[in-house]
Order: structure tokens, then sequence, then C-alpha cells
């Protein structure tokens, strides 16, 4: 895969968030639509050092090369993602920094220099960044060239407070995932840390829903039934809006309710799961039911054209990103803003009856090939990050937490909170393998085929499957 097309395997295109929107593109549409965009997001754990040199890995763990050392740095070097990464950034400023005493320097980059920056370092043992933003599909490519952060902590991470999945995403192996080729004969250890809790959420817009006489959506069935409400009733609205462009845009969007109806996408083999009844019939309620629904034009809608939609009342509801949240909700920016509401994703009303919201973190890990001093500093500096005390500020920064304690404590810091605790605990990471930025973008072209009319659902259930186990095999998936 090209860099570029890396960057679109977050949910969206080449940008420095999860809303799929480029800096660019948010000013522009900020400054000519008077509607909404969006930010991003990071979580993980691990435990105290023993203060010796090493890593104390070894038989094909992704072992530290750095040297030996008892001391701790005094400086340390982070590459990070613009957006995300300014947030952070800030809150290194006015609290690490001063809690830790280390001098920390946060480079920016926009998301697919970023990629480039990161695959250059690690791929070649390099030492330039101490510690690395990953986008979390990035995280199994990387994740033998970062140590596991544990031994370098200062102190144990905070586990009883840490949301499962965000433990979960930045252990590698995964858990619960298959098992990959390139991960055979290594330990499962959690080898970063997430340090925002971003997790899609459902934007919906209660104004309409009263107007009909609906409650808020339980399932993927009450969103279909009250849209078409909304849309035979309502002058002007949609009762819903795909976010349908061709290769990851649409891949994204569909994500959760794949997941919602079909079930996971692979089994424990890595055999295509989509391809069978349950999976079918989740394309043909998106391709279908959903976009009867929703404005026309919708092969061709990125994240511009939803946030646009929502935000003017002329489409009903949509999946949202937290980062669109708070935006979404800005009287300035958004002429339905006392109306917007947000729940969890909502679950399946068949097949699978799943909730699975889309999880999509980005990941700090400790670059294996810098000196130990060096990544003492690092865990002193991810300890510090993540404490209780670091998150509140974090919340008041506007960042997305992801410990129980922080949200327990913060409830009431943004409107959307509650909606992204509940969803966070359901949370569905995208395929823990790093052929997943190839065969994603691949399913979502032929999901915007499907779209268009030009596949049936089975037809492009069928055509996924041997698409993406085509890819898995020559990879050596099966043998």
């Amino acid at each position: 895969m090209t860099p570029d097309n890396r960057a679109e395997t977050d949910s969206g295109t080449g940008t420095d968030d999860s809303t799929g929107w480029s800096a660019t593109s948010r000013r522009k549409f900020i400054g000519t639509t008077a509607s909404v965009v969006a930010l991003s997001g990071l979580a993980g754990c691990g435990g105290g050092g023993d203060g010796s040199g090493g890593s104390g890995d070894s038989g094909g763990d992704g072992g530290s090369t750095g040297s030996g050392s008892n001391e701790t740095a005094d400086e340390l070097s982070i590459a990070a993602v613009e957006g995300s990464g300014r947030l952070f950034k800030r809150l290194v400023d006015e609290y690490v920094s001063d809690d830790t005493g280390i001098s920390v320097n946060v480079e920016l980059f926009p998301y697919a220099n970023l990629f480039e920056k990161t695959n250059s370092v690690l791929s070649t043992q390099g030492d330039a960044y101490d510690i690395a933003f990953m986008d979390d599909p990035w995280f199994p490519q990387f994740a033998g060239d970062v140590d596991p952060i544990q031994q370098w902590l200062p102190e144990d991470l905070p586990t009883d407070q840490l949301i499962d999945t965000t433990v979960d995403i930045s252990t590698w192996p995964t858990p619960g995932a298959p098992d990959i080729p390139s991960a055979e004969g290594m330990d499962q250890k959690v080898r970063g840390q997430v340090i925002v809790g971003n997790t899609q959420l459902f934007a919906y817009n209660s104004g309409y829903y009263d107007q009909v006489g609906a409650d808020a959506p339980e399932t993927w069935g009450d969103v279909y039934e009250a849209g078409q409400q909304i849309s035979d009733q309502i002058d002007g609205a949609n009762g819903y809006i795909i976010r349908g462009k061709r290769g990851n845009p649409v891949m994204a969007n569909f994500f959760a309710l794949g997941n919602a109806i079909g079930g996971t996408m692979f089994d424990d083999d890595w055999r295509y799961s989509w391809s069978g009844e349950n999976g079918a019939e989740a394309v043909r309620f998106y391709t279908e039911d959903l976009k009867s629904i929703s404005p026309d034009g919708v092969t061709s809608f990125d994240s511009d054209a939803v946030l646009n939609g929502l935000s003017s009342g002329s489409a009903a509801q949509a999946p949202a990103w937290p980062s669109a949240a708070s935006l979404l909700l800005d009287s300035e920016e958004s002429e339905q803003a006392d109306n917007i509401s947000f729940t969890p994703i909502p679950k399946g009303h068949t097949g699978a009856e799943r909730r699975a919201p889309t999880q999509g973190n980005w990941i700090m890990g400790i670059n294996s090939y810098v000196d130990d001093s060096k990544k003492r500093a690092a865990g002193e500096v991810i300890r510090s990050a993540i404490s209780k005390e670091a998150q509140d500020t974090y919340v008041e920064l506007g960042g997305v937490p992801f410990r129980h304690d922080t949200f327990e404590d913060n409830m009431d810091a943004q409107p959307w909170f509650p909606a992204l605790y509940e969803s966070l605990q359901t949370a569905q990471y995208r395929p823990r393998t790093p052929l997943y930025s190839e065969f994603g973008i691949g399913h979502g072209e032929l999901l915007n085929t499907a779209l268009a009319g030009d596949l049936s659902p089975s037809e492009m259930a069928q055509e996924a499957k041997s698409q993406v186990e085509g890819i898995l095999e020559n990879a050596n998936y099966y043998e």
C-alpha cells in the first residue's frame, strides 16, 4: 500500500483525525457552509520496570535493541499526528513536563506524512523518535518494533480504571483476534497506550424524532422505521444519510452495521464471514433500505456531505465520530445544534443482533531501538499522561477520556460523554492484520458498486469473500 492509501484506513481520507476531514477541508467547510467538522484519539496498559538495562524480551517477541542504562533521559522526542497530537502536546505543556521534569518535544505531522515517518524510522530500526503515535490499523504492522511498555513504567498501569477495549487494542497479539503469521512466536503483551477514547457514535435529530413520535433508536430497525417516517412527514428532511464514497469512506461507514447484523468480519481462521446470510442481509439493508431514505447521490458522499446534512437538518441521522460531536452541537456552526442528540451505535435488529461501535484509537508506542534511558523517560511520560490528574486536565482541554473514573467524574463535560462511555464497553476494532489497509479499501469499492445498484447484495458478499481471502491466502494466512 502507498502511504496515501494507508491514510484512508481510519475513517476517511488522509486526515489528522477520525472524522475523515483534512485540516484544509475543515477550514474550507466551516468558512463556506457554516456547518460542521472534527478531531480524534488514543489509550492502553502496562506496569513498573525493574530498572535494569535491556528489554527483557527475547524469542521473536520484538525485543529491545537499545543500549543498557540505569539512567532516565531528561529529553524526549515524540512523532504525533496533527489534530489529536496537538491536543496531546497541550497536555504535555500544561501538565506532563512539569509532573515528570522531562523536556518533551512533540513534533506534529499530517496523517499520511506520519505514516511515512513512522515506517521510515521503525523499519530501519532508527532512533529519531522515542515515542510514536500509531493509528490503530497501523499497529499490527509496527507492534513488533515497540517494546512491551510495562517494564519501562515507574509504576503499574491503572488497569482497574482503563476501559478493557482500550487495553485490548494496544495489546499484541490482540486478545480475541485470529492469529496472523507475522505474530507467530510472540508473547501476548501490552505494547502501546491509547491516549484518546475514540469510538464511533450515532447522531440523530431528536427534534425530528419527536415530531414523528419516535424514541431514540436502539436497533438499526428503529433507525429505518423512524427514518421512513421523517422522510414521509417532514418537508426537506431525509431520514438518513450514507457516507458512500468509494473505498475506505463507505467501508468505515458500513463497518459497525456489518458487525451488528453480519457478526464479526472473520472467523478464527481468517475466513470471511460476511458472505453468509447475515452478511448479505447487512449489505441489503445498507444498500437498499437505508439508501431509500437517504439523499440522492450518496455514492459520492464523504464526511463533509454527511456532517453538512446533519447540521443543516437535511438529514436526520448517521454515525459520527466523537470529534464531530462538539461541532454538531455548536450553534455557530450547526443550524440544528439544539436538536442533535447522541446515542451508542444501534445493535442489529436481525442476524447477529450485536452492538459493535467501530473503535478508532491512536496508540502511543515506545520505540524498541532507542536506548534504555529514553525508554525509561518514555515510560514516565506515558504514565503521567494517563494519570487521573492528567486526564482531568485533558478533558478540560477538550480531550476524549478512556478511564472509568475520568468519565464518572466528568460525565457532564460533554453532552455525548454518556453515549461514548457506553460505546467504549462494546467497541469493535478493525481486523487486526497489516493487510487491512489493502483489503478494506477493496471491500469499500465493492460496497460502493452495490450501493450504485451494479452488484446485488449476495453478489457483493461473494465477490468480497473471493477478493479478501485471495489477499490473505497470498500472505500465507491459510497454511
